[in-house]
């Protein structure tokens, strides 16, 4: 009887496991509402096509796996869509041709392997005048798709507008606020039409608004940097115009020069003080919080979340400062498996301090000397001053 009953809790167990085993395409997202990954699973096991993306919306790497195993070609992205590097892999071991390339989309590598081992390796030089193909973009290049999700109204002359290879967000961190604008506190937008040619390089541009003090052609010089996915008409890459608008605006109150101070000797003054803020380091306060009795605490102290978070050029050029709140869930192996933004400050910081948690390693916390998962909050206030 005994037996039986032994038998019959075990066969229950079992069942309720693999009813509650997840199959199917798991989906995450960043806060904006973009994919971070889409994972597919079969009873709670990897199996099939796994895709992770960038914050900026492009394909990061792509894997397959089978039975949990790594099984067929492995490709990973730099952030503006260009392959980044290829091989194939036979239950977890490289077989066949490795490519590695730069990150103007050139050849810098070819390796041969044959069921692991190394059998041939060809290096190639680092060419400056590359400039890679429309078509090497569109394995992994998603920003028409970016653009349709977040519902992103852009005016062009053709069927299907072209659009900068990492987002808008990749012009204004080519922006370079002028001296003068920033001193007298000028802020506002300026909106210019871009002329892309079918190669995704900006021809020309013009002011259709501008809002002076050297700021409309910074804008120009910002667009003029920036590389496109060429504007298509009838499934056909053709030259064609985009308005774009570009936005000033200082984060940084004390970088403003006050109109009524126009002694040479106090602008220079002012102006010598502003370069040493540039120039001096950020200050930051990090803290974690949690309902456990021991909190989770990272390998190597707190620091290590400040040295892997990488503050967005455009932040650092526009002196973002503020606080940023994470929701980070640690499991009892010390390992981040979510987070969540409660607030932040924007231009990217928010999902490169996420960046930076996943990064890191943590001592799992403790409820009674039992490790257990946990949710966390960190706190992390960014001053650039």
């Amino acid at each position: 009887m005994k037996n039986r009953l032994i038998l019959t809790l075990a066969i229950f167990c079992l069942f309720i496991s693999s009813t509650l085993a997840q199959s199917g395409i798991m989906k995450s997202f960043y806060p904006d509402g973009v994919p971070r990954s889409e994972i597919s699973y079969v009873n709670d096991i990897l199996d099939g096509l796994a895709l992770f993306y960038y914050p900026n919306g492009n394909l990061k790497s792509e894997k397959n796996y089978s039975k949990g195993k790594l099984n067929g070609f492995v490709r990973e992205y730099f952030d503006n869509g260009l392959l980044k590097e290829e091989y194939f892999l036979r239950d977890g071991v490289k077989d066949g041709s490795y490519r590695g390339y730069y990150d103007n989309g050139a050849l810098k590598e070819l390796v041969i392997f044959e069921k692991g081992i190394q059998v041939k390796k060809d290096s190639f030089k680092y060419d400056p005048a590359y400039a890679a193909p429309i078509e090497a973009y569109q394995a992994g290049n998603r920003q028409q798709q970016v653009f349709n999700k977040r519902k992103t109204i852009l005016i062009c002359d053709v069927e299907i507008c072209p659009v900068p290879v990492g987002g808008l967000n990749s012009i204004q961190e080519n922006l370079v606020y002028p001296e003068h604008a920033l001193l007298y506190g000028l802020e506002g937008t300026v909106t210019l039409i871009a002329t892309i040619n079918e190669k995704g390089e900006v021809i020309a541009s013009e002011i259709v608004k501008g809002i002076g003090l050297g700021c409309d052609e910074a804008a120009q010089d910002a667009v003029k940097k920036t590389q496109f996915i060429p504007g298509q008409n009838f499934g056909k890459v053709v030259e064609s115009k985009v308005t774009l608008n570009i936005e000033f605006k200082i984060f940084d109150r004390s970088l403003i020069q006050s109109n009524n101070v126009n002694n040479g000797n106090q602008l220079q003054e002012t102006k010598s003080k502003n370069e040493q803020k540039i120039i001096s380091k950020p200050v930051n306060v990090l803290s974690i919080k949690c309902e456990e009795q021991v909190c989770p605490r990272p390998i190597g102290g707190v620091d290590v979340i400040i040295e892997n978070f990488e503050i967005p050029q455009v932040a650092k050029r526009l002196k973002v400062k503020g606080e940023i709140i994470i929701e980070a869930l640690v499991d009892k192996f010390g390992i981040v498996r979510d987070t969540k933004v409660i607030k932040g400050v924007g231009y990217g910081c928010e999902e490169s301090l996420e960046s930076a948690i996943f990064k890191t390693k943590f001592v799992s916390a403790k409820n009674g000397g039992v490790d257990v998962d946990s949710k966390i909050t960190v706190n992390y206030t960014l001053s650039l001053d």
